[in-house]
C-alpha cells in the first residue's frame, strides 16, 4: 500500500497515494458565501475551482489559517477533487498492510480509517473518501436566502431566449468586497453612478436606502452584504435590476465591463437550485486566473426577501416622492463608447454583443464604406469604422460593437466601450449634419454632450446588397 505522509500542526497523517493527484504550493482562496466551517473557500487548480477544505478543524482540531509555507494536495474523493492545506508533505513509503490497525465502525466512514507505527511514531490514515462535501449545508443563511452553488433553471431558460442564435453568454462583470462577479445580460435594465440615499431605520444590514431614479424610489441593497461579504470599498455604481417584478438596485464598487463565456464555462461546485451563485468562471484579460462567481438572481433575491422588500417600498416611498415633487420623464437606455475623442452611444436595443477586435478580411471591389468583413459565431458580418463616417481620428482600435439591421449582423469599429448609460428625452436634441448620415441628434449627460448614433444608413447599405 503506497501511502503519502504529511503534517498538521504536531500530528502526522497519510493518505493512500492513489487518491493524491497534485502537491501544490499554496493558492490564493475566493471566499464562498455561507459555507461550513471547515470549507475555507475556493481555489483555482488549472482552471479548474475546487474546494478547500481546512482538514484541521474537519479533523477536531483548533481552526487553523492556511499556512503560505505549506503545500495543497488536491485529493480525489471518489465523487469530486478537493484540496487540503497542510504544514509540510514528506516522502511516499511503501506499507505493508499487515503493520496497519484498521479503524472499524460499521455504522459510519470514518475520517480517520486506521493507524500505524513509523519510527517510532504514530501515523494516522485518513479516509479519502470520507472527505467528500457533495452534501455540505450551508451555514448562517438569513432566513428566504438561498444555498450555495448550483444551477438556477429559470436563469438558464430566460437567458437561452435572449440568445436563441448563440450558445455564448453575456454578462456584466463586476467587483465589490475585494471579489469579482458576473451578472447575466439579461437581469440587468441599466447601470447608473449611486447617487444620494435616504437611510431607512430597521432597514436589514444589506439594505443601504432608497435612491431617486427618474421620480421613482429605488431600494438598493449591497451585493457584497447580499453574500455575507464585509463592506471594504465604496459603492460607486448601481446594477437596476428586476427579480419577480420589482425592480431593484444592486449596488456594487466597479464595474469591469461586459465579457462573454460559453455556457459549458460555468464550473459548479455543489448542487441547489435555490443557490446565490451558479457557480464560477475564470476571468479574462488582466483577470485571467482569478475566479469570477456567476451569480443567480433567483437565488440572491429569495421570494421571502422580494416580499420584505415590497411591504417596505410600499411603505416608505409615498412619502419620499411626494417630499421632492420629481416627474418621471421619457429615458433611452444606451451603450457608450469613445471614437476617437468623442463620445458617442447606440441604443441598448440595438446591440447585440460586444467583441474584442481582430483583423478584419478586405472584400476586393468591395462598398467603399465597408472596411472588410470579420466571422462572428459562424456568421460573417460586414464591417463599418465609424471613426471613418464621422471624420474623427482613431486613438485605440479595441472593440467591435455587433449590432442587428433587418435580423443581419454588422460589426462597427470603435475604440473604447464605455458603459451602459441612460438619457432623459428631454435631453435630447436634434441636429442637422450633412457630411454624414449616421449622426443626428446630441444628449447631455453629466454636464457634457455624447454624440448617438443612427443606424439608418446601414438599413439602406442592406437594401443595396439585396437588390
Amino acid at each position: 500500500m503506497e501511502l503519502v505522509l504529511f503534517d498538521i500542526q504536531d500530528n502526522r497523517f497519510a493518505l493512500r497515494a492513489s487518491a493524491v493527484s497534485q502537491v501544490l504550493e499554496s493558492l490564493a482562496i475566493t471566499p464562498l458565501p455561507y459555507a461550513p466551517p471547515e470549507v475555507e473557500g475556493l481555489v483555482n487548480v488549472a482552471g479548474t475551482v475546487l474546494l478547500k477544505i481546512d482538514l484541521a478543524l474537519r479533523l477536531g482540531m483548533a481552526a487553523r489559517s492556511a499556512d503560505t509555507n505549506g503545500n495543497l494536495l488536491v485529493v480525489m474523493t471518489g465523487h469530486e477533487n478537493i484540496a487540503v492545506q497542510v504544514d509540510r508533505v514528506h516522502n511516499k513509503i511503501n506499507l505493508d498492510e499487515s503493520q496497519l490497525t484498521p479503524y472499524i465502525d460499521p455504522a459510519q466512514r470514518n475520517l480517520v480509517c486506521g493507524e500505524f507505527t513509523l519510527n517510532e511514531r504514530m501515523v494516522l490514515l485518513l479516509d479519502h473518501e470520507s472527505l467528500d462535501m457533495r452534501d455540505m449545508d450551508p451555514t448562517g443563511v438569513p432566513e428566504g436566502g438561498g444555498g450555495l452553488i448550483g444551477f438556477d433553471l429559470n436563469d438558464d431558460q430566460r437567458a437561452e431566449k435572449t440568445s436563441q442564435a448563440s450558445l455564448d453568454m453575456a454578462t456584466v462583470t463586476v467587483e465589490d468586497s475585494e471579489e469579482t462577479y458576473a451578472l447575466h445580460m439579461a437581469h440587468v435594465q441599466e447601470i447608473v453612478e449611486i447617487g444620494p440615499l435616504t437611510q431607512l431605520p430597521g432597514a436589514t444590514p444589506e439594505v443601504q436606502g432608497l435612491m431617486q431614479l427618474r421620480g421613482q424610489a429605488l431600494l438598493v441593497v449591497s451585493l457584497g452584504g447580499l453574500l455575507g461579504r464585509p463592506q471594504i470599498t465604496t459603492p460607486r455604481f448601481v446594477l437596476v435590476v428586476k427579480v419577480q417584478g420589482l425592480q431593484l438596485g444592486v449596488s456594487v464598487s466597479t464595474i469591469l465591463g461586459i465579457e462573454r463565456y460559453a455556457r459549458d464555462a460555468v464550473q459548479s461546485v455543489a448542487g441547489a437550485h435555490d443557490a446565490q451563485l451558479e457557480g464560477y468562471l475564470n476571468g479574462v484579460a488582466t483577470r485571467e486566473g482569478h475566479m469570477t462567481g456567476l451569480l443567480s438572481m433567483t437565488g440572491l433575491l429569495s421570494p421571502q426577501a422580494i416580499s420584505h422588500y415590497q411591504r417596505f417600498l410600499t411603505q416608505q416611498t409615498t412619502f419620499m416622492l411626494h417630499n421632492n415633487h420629481l416627474v418621471p420623464s421619457a429615458v433611452r437606455r444606451m451603450l457608450s463608447f469613445r471614437l476617437g475623442s468623442e463620445r458617442c452611444a447606440l441604443p441598448l436595443a440595438l446591440v447585440d454583443r460586444v467583441e474584442e477586435y481582430s483583423p478584419s478580411v478586405d472584400l476586393p471591389e468591395g462598398d467603399k464604406s465597408l472596411s472588410g468583413v470579420i466571422q462572428i459565431k459562424g456568421e460573417i458580418a460586414p464591417v463599418i469604422d465609424l471613426r471613418n463616417m464621422l471624420g474623427v481620428q482613431a486613438i485605440e482600435t479595441s472593440s467591435y460593437v455587433v449590432v442587428r439591421v433587418d435580423n443581419e449582423p454588422w460589426a462597427l469599429i470603435v475604440d473604447r466601450i464605455e458603459r451602459v448609460i441612460d438619457i432623459e428625452e428631454r435631453n435630447i436634441t436634434p441636429v442637422r449634419n450633412q457630411q454624414n448620415d449616421y449622426l443626428n441628434e446630441v444628449g447631455k449627460l453629466d454636464g457634457g454632450l455624447i454624440s448617438l448614433i443612427t443606424l439608418a444608413p446601414l438599413t439602406l447599405a442592406a437594401k443595396r446588397q439585396l437588390k
